[in-house]
Protein backbone atom coordinates (compact mmCIF):
# COMPACT_ATOMS: atom_id res chain seq x y z
CA UNK A 1 0.00 0.00 0.00
CA UNK A 2 2.51 2.56 -1.21
CA UNK A 3 1.38 5.88 -2.64
CA UNK A 4 3.88 7.82 -4.74
CA UNK A 5 3.33 11.57 -5.06
CA UNK A 6 3.84 13.17 -8.44
CA UNK A 7 3.83 16.88 -9.21
CA UNK A 8 1.40 18.09 -11.84
CA UNK A 9 0.23 21.35 -13.35
CA UNK A 10 2.25 23.90 -15.29
CA UNK A 11 6.01 24.22 -15.15
CA UNK A 12 5.93 26.49 -12.13
CA UNK A 13 2.71 25.10 -10.69
CA UNK A 14 2.07 24.54 -7.02
CA UNK A 15 -0.41 21.69 -7.47
CA UNK A 16 0.82 18.43 -5.99
CA UNK A 17 -1.48 15.43 -6.19
CA UNK A 18 -1.19 11.70 -6.16
CA UNK A 19 -1.55 11.02 -9.86
CA UNK A 20 -3.32 7.76 -10.61
CA UNK A 21 -4.07 7.30 -6.94
CA UNK A 22 -6.07 10.51 -6.65
CA UNK A 23 -9.74 11.20 -6.75
CA UNK A 24 -12.13 13.94 -5.81
CA UNK A 25 -13.95 13.69 -2.50
CA UNK A 26 -17.61 13.22 -3.39
CA UNK A 27 -19.90 12.73 -0.41
CA UNK A 28 -17.37 13.24 2.37
CA UNK A 29 -15.92 16.67 3.20
CA UNK A 30 -13.28 17.68 0.70
CA UNK A 31 -9.83 16.79 1.96
CA UNK A 32 -6.29 16.20 0.91
CA UNK A 33 -3.98 13.50 2.18
CA UNK A 34 -0.93 14.43 4.22
CA UNK A 35 1.84 11.92 3.55
CA UNK A 36 4.50 10.76 5.97
CA UNK A 37 7.22 8.15 5.81
CA UNK A 38 5.81 4.66 5.92
CA UNK A 39 7.50 1.33 5.49
CA UNK A 40 10.55 1.04 3.30
CA UNK A 41 10.82 3.90 0.87
CA UNK A 42 7.09 4.53 0.62
CA UNK A 43 4.63 7.05 1.97
CA UNK A 44 1.15 6.76 3.37
CA UNK A 45 -1.53 9.39 3.90
CA UNK A 46 -1.94 9.83 7.65
CA UNK A 47 -4.82 12.25 7.91
CA UNK A 48 -7.35 14.19 5.90
CA UNK A 49 -7.38 17.93 6.36
CA UNK A 50 -9.54 20.63 4.85
CA UNK A 51 -8.63 21.49 1.30
CA UNK A 52 -6.56 24.54 0.56
CA UNK A 53 -8.02 26.37 -2.48
CA UNK A 54 -4.56 26.24 -4.05
CA UNK A 55 -4.83 22.43 -4.15
CA UNK A 56 -7.79 22.34 -6.50
CA UNK A 57 -7.31 22.01 -10.25
CA UNK A 58 -6.16 25.48 -11.30
CA UNK A 59 -6.65 27.11 -14.68
CA UNK A 60 -3.02 26.44 -15.58
CA UNK A 61 -3.33 22.79 -14.55
CA UNK A 62 -6.23 22.19 -16.97
CA UNK A 63 -5.16 24.46 -19.80
CA UNK A 64 -5.45 22.69 -23.16
CA UNK A 65 -6.70 19.56 -21.40
CA UNK A 66 -10.04 17.78 -21.52
CA UNK A 67 -12.32 16.30 -18.89
CA UNK A 68 -13.41 12.76 -19.68
CA UNK A 69 -16.69 11.12 -18.72
CA UNK A 70 -16.92 7.33 -18.92
CA UNK A 71 -20.12 5.29 -18.72
CA UNK A 72 -19.24 1.69 -17.87
CA UNK A 73 -21.27 -1.31 -19.02
CA UNK A 74 -20.52 -5.02 -18.86
CA UNK A 75 -19.38 -5.39 -22.47
CA UNK A 76 -18.38 -1.87 -23.49
CA UNK A 77 -17.71 1.62 -22.20
CA UNK A 78 -18.83 4.94 -23.65
CA UNK A 79 -16.41 7.85 -23.45
CA UNK A 80 -17.14 11.55 -23.90
CA UNK A 81 -14.94 14.61 -23.46
CA UNK A 82 -15.59 18.16 -22.31
CA UNK A 83 -13.36 21.23 -22.24
CA UNK A 84 -13.17 23.46 -19.15
CA UNK A 85 -16.12 25.85 -19.05
CA UNK A 86 -15.33 29.45 -19.89
CA UNK A 87 -16.65 32.03 -17.42
CA UNK A 88 -19.93 33.49 -18.64
CA UNK A 89 -20.31 30.98 -21.48
CA UNK A 90 -23.10 28.44 -21.77
CA UNK A 91 -21.89 24.83 -22.08
CA UNK A 92 -23.43 23.09 -25.10
CA UNK A 93 -25.88 20.36 -24.19
CA UNK A 94 -24.35 17.80 -26.56
CA UNK A 95 -20.74 16.82 -26.97
CA UNK A 96 -19.58 15.73 -30.41
CA UNK A 97 -16.56 13.77 -29.21
CA UNK A 98 -17.72 10.29 -28.34
CA UNK A 99 -16.14 6.84 -28.37
CA UNK A 100 -17.46 3.35 -27.63
CA UNK A 101 -14.89 0.65 -26.99
CA UNK A 102 -14.80 -2.83 -25.51
CA UNK A 103 -14.66 -3.02 -21.73
CA UNK A 104 -11.34 -4.80 -21.55
CA UNK A 105 -7.91 -3.79 -20.30
CA UNK A 106 -6.38 -4.15 -23.78
CA UNK A 107 -9.00 -1.96 -25.48
CA UNK A 108 -8.89 0.72 -22.78
CA UNK A 109 -5.09 0.84 -22.77
CA UNK A 110 -5.07 1.16 -26.56
CA UNK A 111 -7.59 4.01 -26.45
CA UNK A 112 -5.59 5.84 -23.78
CA UNK A 113 -2.39 5.46 -25.80
CA UNK A 114 -4.10 6.81 -28.93
CA UNK A 115 -5.88 9.65 -27.14
CA UNK A 116 -2.90 10.68 -25.02
CA UNK A 117 -3.06 10.48 -21.20
CA UNK A 118 -1.36 13.87 -20.96
CA UNK A 119 -4.42 15.47 -22.59
CA UNK A 120 -6.73 14.34 -19.76
CA UNK A 121 -7.22 16.73 -16.83
CA UNK A 122 -9.61 14.42 -14.98
CA UNK A 123 -11.63 11.30 -15.81
CA UNK A 124 -14.95 10.60 -14.07
CA UNK A 125 -16.94 7.38 -13.89
CA UNK A 126 -19.48 5.71 -11.63
CA UNK A 127 -18.85 2.45 -9.76
CA UNK A 128 -20.73 -0.37 -11.48
CA UNK A 129 -20.37 -3.40 -9.27
CA UNK A 130 -16.88 -4.32 -10.41
CA UNK A 131 -17.16 -3.78 -14.17
CA UNK A 132 -15.12 -0.59 -13.74
CA UNK A 133 -12.04 -2.42 -12.43
CA UNK A 134 -10.24 -2.76 -15.81
CA UNK A 135 -10.82 0.95 -16.41
CA UNK A 136 -9.49 1.90 -12.98
CA UNK A 137 -6.38 -0.24 -13.44
CA UNK A 138 -5.65 1.28 -16.85
CA UNK A 139 -6.09 4.83 -15.53
CA UNK A 140 -3.69 4.05 -12.71
CA UNK A 141 -1.12 2.63 -15.11
CA UNK A 142 -1.44 5.68 -17.37
CA UNK A 143 -1.11 8.11 -14.41
CA UNK A 144 -4.47 9.73 -15.18
CA UNK A 145 -6.33 11.54 -12.41
CA UNK A 146 -9.77 10.05 -11.97
CA UNK A 147 -12.86 10.36 -9.79
CA UNK A 148 -15.28 7.61 -8.85
CA UNK A 149 -18.51 9.60 -8.70
CA UNK A 150 -21.43 8.74 -6.47
CA UNK A 151 -24.51 8.09 -8.65
CA UNK A 152 -26.70 10.33 -6.47
CA UNK A 153 -24.65 13.37 -7.46
CA UNK A 154 -24.96 12.54 -11.15
CA UNK A 155 -28.74 12.20 -10.76
CA UNK A 156 -28.90 15.65 -9.16
CA UNK A 157 -26.64 17.11 -11.85
CA UNK A 158 -28.87 15.60 -14.56
CA UNK A 159 -31.98 17.14 -13.00
CA UNK A 160 -30.30 20.53 -12.68
CA UNK A 161 -29.45 20.50 -16.39
CA UNK A 162 -33.01 19.48 -17.28
CA UNK A 163 -31.88 16.35 -19.09
CA UNK A 164 -34.65 13.74 -19.18
CA UNK A 165 -33.34 11.37 -21.84
CA UNK A 166 -30.98 8.59 -20.75
CA UNK A 167 -28.60 6.64 -22.94
CA UNK A 168 -25.06 5.40 -22.42
CA UNK A 169 -23.76 8.22 -24.58
CA UNK A 170 -25.73 10.87 -22.68
CA UNK A 171 -24.53 9.42 -19.38
CA UNK A 172 -20.91 9.70 -20.53
CA UNK A 173 -21.48 13.30 -21.62
CA UNK A 174 -23.08 14.14 -18.30
CA UNK A 175 -20.11 12.68 -16.43
CA UNK A 176 -17.70 14.70 -18.57
CA UNK A 177 -19.68 17.90 -17.94
CA UNK A 178 -19.91 17.07 -14.24
CA UNK A 179 -16.13 16.67 -14.06
CA UNK A 180 -15.54 19.94 -15.93
CA UNK A 181 -18.14 22.03 -14.10
CA UNK A 182 -18.15 20.55 -10.60
CA UNK A 183 -15.28 18.24 -9.79
CA UNK A 184 -12.51 20.51 -11.03
CA UNK A 185 -13.34 23.00 -8.27
CA UNK A 186 -13.11 20.45 -5.48
CA UNK A 187 -10.08 19.33 -3.54
CA UNK A 188 -8.12 16.18 -4.30
CA UNK A 189 -7.83 13.32 -1.85
CA UNK A 190 -5.77 10.16 -2.18
CA UNK A 191 -7.51 6.96 -3.16
CA UNK A 192 -6.83 4.16 -0.71
CA UNK A 193 -4.85 1.42 -2.40
CA UNK A 194 -7.17 -1.52 -1.82
CA UNK A 195 -5.98 -5.13 -1.59
CA UNK A 196 -8.24 -6.68 -4.22
CA UNK A 197 -7.28 -10.25 -3.29
CA UNK A 198 -8.19 -9.71 0.34
CA UNK A 199 -11.39 -7.91 -0.60
CA UNK A 200 -12.52 -10.74 -2.87
CA UNK A 201 -11.72 -13.37 -0.26
CA UNK A 202 -13.73 -11.48 2.36
CA UNK A 203 -16.66 -11.06 -0.05
CA UNK A 204 -16.59 -14.77 -0.89
CA UNK A 205 -16.52 -15.73 2.79
CA UNK A 206 -19.57 -13.54 3.43
CA UNK A 207 -21.40 -15.18 0.53
CA UNK A 208 -20.63 -18.65 1.83
CA UNK A 209 -21.78 -17.68 5.34
CA UNK A 210 -25.09 -16.48 3.92
CA UNK A 211 -25.56 -19.69 1.94
CA UNK A 212 -24.65 -21.83 4.96
CA UNK A 213 -27.11 -19.97 7.18
CA UNK A 214 -29.90 -20.38 4.62
CA UNK A 215 -29.23 -24.10 4.14
CA UNK A 216 -29.15 -24.74 7.89
CA UNK A 217 -32.51 -22.99 8.28
CA UNK A 218 -33.97 -25.18 5.53
CA UNK A 219 -32.47 -28.30 7.06
CA UNK A 220 -34.09 -27.53 10.39
CA UNK A 221 -37.52 -27.64 8.72
CA UNK A 222 -36.93 -30.50 6.28
CA UNK A 223 -39.02 -33.63 6.93
CA UNK A 224 -38.57 -35.60 3.72
CA UNK A 225 -35.48 -37.86 3.80
CA UNK A 226 -34.19 -37.04 0.31
CA UNK A 227 -34.46 -33.30 0.96
CA UNK A 228 -32.69 -33.63 4.32
CA UNK A 229 -29.88 -35.67 2.71
CA UNK A 230 -29.49 -33.10 -0.07
CA UNK A 231 -29.33 -30.26 2.43
CA UNK A 232 -26.80 -32.14 4.57
CA UNK A 233 -24.57 -32.70 1.53
CA UNK A 234 -24.74 -29.03 0.54
CA UNK A 235 -24.01 -27.91 4.10
CA UNK A 236 -20.96 -30.18 4.27
CA UNK A 237 -19.65 -28.86 0.94
CA UNK A 238 -20.18 -25.22 1.96
CA UNK A 239 -18.46 -25.80 5.31
CA UNK A 240 -15.42 -27.22 3.50
CA UNK A 241 -15.38 -24.28 1.09
CA UNK A 242 -15.70 -21.84 3.99
CA UNK A 243 -12.80 -23.47 5.81
CA UNK A 244 -10.65 -23.22 2.66
CA UNK A 245 -11.48 -19.53 2.24
CA UNK A 246 -10.60 -18.77 5.85
CA UNK A 247 -7.28 -20.59 5.49
CA UNK A 248 -6.58 -18.56 2.32
CA UNK A 249 -7.40 -15.35 4.21
CA UNK A 250 -5.03 -16.23 7.03
CA UNK A 251 -2.25 -17.17 4.60
CA UNK A 252 -2.68 -14.00 2.53
CA UNK A 253 -2.40 -11.73 5.57
CA UNK A 254 0.52 -13.68 7.03
CA UNK A 255 2.43 -13.44 3.72
CA UNK A 256 2.39 -9.62 3.80
CA UNK A 257 4.49 -8.14 6.60
CA UNK A 258 2.57 -4.86 6.59
CA UNK A 259 -0.82 -6.54 6.71
CA UNK A 260 0.36 -8.96 9.39
CA UNK A 261 1.63 -6.12 11.59
CA UNK A 262 -1.62 -4.18 11.15
CA UNK A 263 -3.64 -7.30 11.96
CA UNK A 264 -1.68 -7.88 15.17
CA UNK A 265 -2.22 -4.31 16.32
CA UNK A 266 -5.94 -4.40 15.55
CA UNK A 267 -6.34 -7.75 17.35
CA UNK A 268 -4.96 -6.15 20.52
CA UNK A 269 -8.36 -4.49 21.01
CA UNK A 270 -10.39 -6.99 23.07
CA UNK A 271 -13.53 -8.08 21.26
CA UNK A 272 -11.93 -7.88 17.82
CA UNK A 273 -11.43 -11.26 16.15
CA UNK A 274 -9.61 -12.30 12.98
CA UNK A 275 -12.63 -12.03 10.67
CA UNK A 276 -13.32 -8.49 11.84
CA UNK A 277 -9.68 -7.60 11.22
CA UNK A 278 -9.63 -9.17 7.75
CA UNK A 279 -12.86 -7.37 6.82
CA UNK A 280 -11.52 -4.01 7.96
CA UNK A 281 -8.25 -4.48 6.08
CA UNK A 282 -10.00 -5.66 2.92
CA UNK A 283 -13.12 -3.48 2.79
CA UNK A 284 -12.06 -0.39 4.73
CA UNK A 285 -8.58 0.51 3.41
CA UNK A 286 -9.16 4.09 4.59
CA UNK A 287 -8.70 2.86 8.17
CA UNK A 288 -6.03 4.98 9.81
CA UNK A 289 -6.17 7.65 7.08
CA UNK A 290 -9.26 9.58 8.16
CA UNK A 291 -10.29 11.26 11.38
CA UNK A 292 -12.81 9.73 13.77
CA UNK A 293 -15.89 11.45 12.36
CA UNK A 294 -15.02 10.62 8.76
CA UNK A 295 -14.28 6.94 9.42
CA UNK A 296 -17.54 6.64 11.39
CA UNK A 297 -19.47 8.14 8.49
CA UNK A 298 -17.75 5.79 6.05
CA UNK A 299 -18.78 2.85 8.22
CA UNK A 300 -22.39 4.05 8.37
CA UNK A 301 -22.15 4.75 12.12
CA UNK A 302 -22.46 8.55 12.13
CA UNK A 303 -25.90 9.83 13.27
CA UNK A 304 -27.70 11.93 10.66
CA UNK A 305 -29.45 14.90 12.28
CA UNK A 306 -32.91 15.85 10.98
CA UNK A 307 -34.32 19.20 12.08
CA UNK A 308 -36.64 21.73 10.49
CA UNK A 309 -37.95 24.81 12.28
CA UNK A 310 -39.25 23.72 15.68
CA UNK A 311 -39.49 20.09 14.68
CA UNK A 312 -36.76 17.54 15.15
CA UNK A 313 -36.56 13.83 14.50
CA UNK A 314 -34.43 11.17 16.07
CA UNK A 315 -31.02 10.91 14.42
CA UNK A 316 -30.41 7.65 12.61
CA UNK A 317 -27.41 5.82 11.19
CA UNK A 318 -27.08 3.87 7.99
CA UNK A 319 -25.52 3.60 4.53
CA UNK A 320 -21.75 3.27 4.54
CA UNK A 321 -19.89 -0.04 4.21
CA UNK A 322 -22.45 -2.71 5.02
CA UNK A 323 -19.90 -5.51 5.41
CA UNK A 324 -17.90 -3.45 7.91
CA UNK A 325 -20.99 -2.59 9.95
CA UNK A 326 -22.00 -6.24 9.97
CA UNK A 327 -18.77 -7.50 11.55
CA UNK A 328 -18.62 -4.58 13.98
CA UNK A 329 -22.05 -5.55 15.31
CA UNK A 330 -20.77 -8.96 16.41
CA UNK A 331 -17.52 -7.41 17.65
CA UNK A 332 -19.47 -4.95 19.81
CA UNK A 333 -21.50 -7.77 21.34
CA UNK A 334 -18.25 -9.52 22.30
CA UNK A 335 -16.63 -6.29 23.52
CA UNK A 336 -19.37 -5.43 26.03
CA UNK A 337 -18.78 -8.82 27.63
CA UNK A 338 -14.99 -9.13 27.57
CA UNK A 339 -13.62 -5.59 27.18
CA UNK A 340 -13.74 -3.63 30.45
CA UNK A 341 -13.55 -0.23 28.76
CA UNK A 342 -16.33 -0.96 26.29
CA UNK A 343 -18.45 -2.71 28.94
CA UNK A 344 -18.28 0.35 31.21
CA UNK A 345 -19.10 2.63 28.26
CA UNK A 346 -22.13 0.49 27.31
CA UNK A 347 -23.51 0.30 30.87
CA UNK A 348 -23.08 4.04 31.38
CA UNK A 349 -25.15 4.72 28.27
CA UNK A 350 -27.87 2.29 29.35
CA UNK A 351 -28.07 3.14 33.06
CA UNK A 352 -27.07 6.79 33.40
CA UNK A 353 -28.09 8.14 29.99
CA UNK A 354 -31.18 5.92 29.71
CA UNK A 355 -30.36 4.87 26.15
CA UNK A 356 -32.00 1.86 24.56
CA UNK A 357 -29.81 -1.23 24.39
CA UNK A 358 -29.62 -1.16 20.59
CA UNK A 359 -28.68 2.54 20.58
CA UNK A 360 -25.94 1.88 23.12
CA UNK A 361 -24.71 -1.09 21.07
CA UNK A 362 -24.40 1.09 17.96
CA UNK A 363 -22.47 3.62 20.04
CA UNK A 364 -20.09 0.83 21.06
CA UNK A 365 -19.70 -0.12 17.38
CA UNK A 366 -18.73 3.46 16.59
CA UNK A 367 -16.32 3.63 19.53
CA UNK A 368 -14.69 0.38 18.39
CA UNK A 369 -14.28 1.70 14.85
CA UNK A 370 -12.82 5.03 15.99
CA UNK A 371 -10.44 3.19 18.32
CA UNK A 372 -9.38 0.82 15.56
CA UNK A 373 -8.83 3.81 13.29
CA UNK A 374 -6.47 5.34 15.88
CA UNK A 375 -4.62 2.02 16.25
CA UNK A 376 -4.12 1.80 12.48
CA UNK A 377 -3.09 5.45 12.29
CA UNK A 378 -0.45 5.17 15.02
CA UNK A 379 0.72 1.68 14.12
CA UNK A 380 0.68 0.67 17.79
CA UNK A 381 -1.36 -1.83 19.84
CA UNK A 382 -4.31 -0.68 21.90
CA UNK A 383 -2.97 1.15 24.95
CA UNK A 384 -5.61 -0.52 27.19
CA UNK A 385 -4.64 -3.98 25.95
CA UNK A 386 -4.06 -5.21 29.51
CA UNK A 387 -7.42 -3.91 30.75
CA UNK A 388 -9.91 -6.56 31.84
Amino acid sequence: MVIAPLRGGDAGGALEVVVGLATVAILNPAGVAVAHAYGSGGSRPKAIRRVDPNLTLTENAVANKLFIGIDVSKDWIDIASAAPAVAGAQRPRRNEQHWRIENSAAAIAAWLAAFGPERIALAAFEPTGGYERPLRACLLDAHVRFARVHPAEVVSFRARRGCKAKTDRIDAELLAAFAADELRHRGLAAVSDNDETLRELIARRRQLCDVLHAERCRAALATEAHVADSLAAVIMAVERALEAIEQALEAHVAADATLAASARNLRSLKGIGPITVYTLLGELPELGRLNGKEIAALGGLAPRTRESGKRSWRASTGHGRVGVRRVLFNAARAAIRHNGVMRAFYHRLVTQNQRAGTVALVAVMRKLLVTLNAIARDGKPWHHAQAG
